[in-house]
């Protein structure tokens, strides 16, 4: 593995009682720092990941490194969101290890979709990993074909290896009453916003407490960039109340009462989830059950409830449908187990 990743140093060294060893270094050069985990493995590659990706590098001009310098340079890369930044970033260094000095003009050659689609393979036991990767790699071709640096994009309509989808998924009536009688208030409050606004987890866990002004939630959708303005639902007052009165700076808040990280928050929902003994659902699985109780609940046509529940959730019109299609008639009873759950003493 060690011989692909492009930049590391090997260098063998005698040690003091005569025999032989090798050291791997993350790059060549003072300072560069030394690769602990075995050559060959997984660990291997992703600690030079690790090690590297905070690193100034100038890629090589008529590169694929250079080619993705310049697309995180473009004005709507830089308005992501940081977290899909985050996640783009990982993914950009493992496609620098086997591609930072491959030619541009390679990529139109024949035989390049064949090269860049075997690449993809050899990360098959992750799938959905493996389809992120070649779709930020298509992406990046596409706005090159765009910019007419390229005349072709290699990785057009690739099929997919990961053929599964949350939107399959909802909480069952049983899981949503263990959830919302028997977790612990810092944990319940967040899933409590989250099946009354339908919004996505890190838009939730930093909303501003300014956003609630007595009787609608105003959320900026850091995935889109929409606004959307959602009333507050009698479930969901006494959480933003508590949090005005206090003049907290976000709404939720961790159990010693301080601003939630993604990572901190995904760590704490692990382990309520595992002392409940709630397994196969996920939080996001949460805004899909929340689509199927809200799409119940509105006293409305078809079309303008869909419409509303789209405006609002940021999924698209097709998302929504799909979701409500799969599960509305058995979501009668998550409808139900909502509103139990729920409900004051």
């Amino acid at each position: 593995m060690e011989g692909k990743l492009v930049g590391v140093h090997k260098v063998n060294v005698k040690l003091a009682d005569g025999t032989s060893t090798t050291y791997y270094y993350a790059w060549r050069g003072k300072g560069a720092p030394r690769i602990e985990s075995k050559p060959g493995t997984k660990a291997f590659t992703q600690e030079f990941i690790r090690l590297t990706r905070d690193r100034q590098q100038n890629a090589q001009a008529g590169t694929i490194g250079s080619l993705v310098d310049d697309f995180r340079s473009t004005a709507s890369y830089k308005m992501l969101a940081p977290s899909t930044r985050r996640d783009y970033e990982r993914q950009f260094a493992t496609i620098r290890i086997v591609f930072e000095a491959f030619p541009i003009k390679a990529i139109e050659a024949r035989g390049s979709r064949r090269a860049f689609l075997k690449w993809r393979d050899t990360m098959k036991d992750t799938p959905r990993s493996a389809d992120m990767h070649i779709a930020l790699l298509s992406n990046v071709f596409a706005w090159a074909k765009g910019e007419e640096i390229i005349l072709r994009n290699p990785l057009e309509a690739v099929e997919r290896l990961h053929s599964g989808t949350r939107r399959d998924i909802i909480w069952s009536d049983e899981q949503l009453s263990t959830l919302l009688t028997k977790a612990k208030p810092h944990i319940l409050n967040v899933a409590l916003v989250a099946l009354w606004t339908m919004q996505r987890q890190a838009d939730i866990l930093t909303m501003p407490s300014l956003a609630f002004d007595g009787a609608r939630v105003s959320i900026k959708q850091g995935k889109t960039g929409a606004r959307v303005r959602v009333m507050a639902a009698g479930d969901i007052l006494p959480v933003l109340r508590e949090a005005k009165e206090e003049k907290r700076q976000r709404v939720l808040v961790n159990s010693f009462g301080q601003n939630w990280t993604s990572s901190g928050f995904r760590a704490s929902w692990r382990k309520e989830m595992a002392r409940l003994k709630i397994s196969g659902v996920t939080f996001h699985d949460l805004r899909g059950t929340a689509i199927t109780f809200a799409y119940a609940n509105l006293d409305r046509s078809h079309e303008e409830k869909i419409k509303l529940i789209s405006e609002i959730s940021g999924h698209s019109s097709e998302d929504a449908e799909s979701i409500i299609r799969k599960h509305y008639l058995a979501g009668l009873e998550v409808i139900d187990a909502i509103g139990r759950g729920t409900k004051k003493e």
